[in-house]
């Protein structure tokens, strides 16, 4: 199914979720936020089986924003691309920034940290390798009412990919995910 196609279904479900609820519900939300979103993985100079940016996946998310200018976010993607590219895992990130925890625009930064399988060739046979460790992700977005759509990234430390890559006679690169991301605040 084409991106544009599973966003717009993406964007037409949660906004149909969100009616729904506020409709039948007219209290405050609190910021606790639940979403999906569109993920990409891009490994620079990555063999065929890692992601290389053209592949694209989903991923589903929770976030809290303890104030105005701080907030945790955990995220679960999976990517099943061409060429047997296959990839699940996770992210926590912590977010330092404005506007996190009301309406408006919202920009933040901060650390975070992965762990995923991905699917990796050999002669022999194919099997996961876990790929770990930390990274840097920046995000922009906007809440309005209760709807909130980022889109953010992450770079990577590349360690565990470009030992891959090497392995299979590439050359290193940097490592990059990109979200585009849209929550309910309940």
């Amino acid at each position: 199914m084409p991106s544009v196609m599973r966003l717009s279904l993406l964007l037409s479900a949660l906004t149909f979720f969100a009616t729904s609820v506020s409709a039948a519900d007219n209290h405050e939300p609190t910021n606790f936020r639940v979403g999906a979103g569109v993920f990409q993985a891009d490994i620079g100079n990555a063999p065929a089986y890692l992601p290389n940016g053209e592949q694209q996946g989903f991923s589903l998310f929770a976030e809290f924003p303890q104030s105005n200018h701080a907030a945790s976010r955990f995220i679960l993607y999976r990517l099943n691309g061409e060429n047997d590219v296959q990839l699940q895992g996770g992210e926590t990130q912590l977010m330092w920034g404005w506007g996190l925890a009301e309406p408006g625009f919202r920009i933040y930064t901060g650390p975070a940290w992965h762990y995923e399988k991905i699917l990796v060739q050999r002669s022999a046979a194919d099997h996961y390798r876990v790929f770990n460790g930390w990274g840097w992700q920046l995000g922009i977005g906007a809440q309005f009412a209760a709807i909130t759509i980022d889109l953010a990234a992450t770079l990577r430390n590349p360690d565990d990919y470009n030992h891959e890559s090497i392995q299979a006679g590439a050359k290193e690169g940097d490592v990059w995910t990109h979200n585009l991301l849209l929550s309910y605040r309940f």
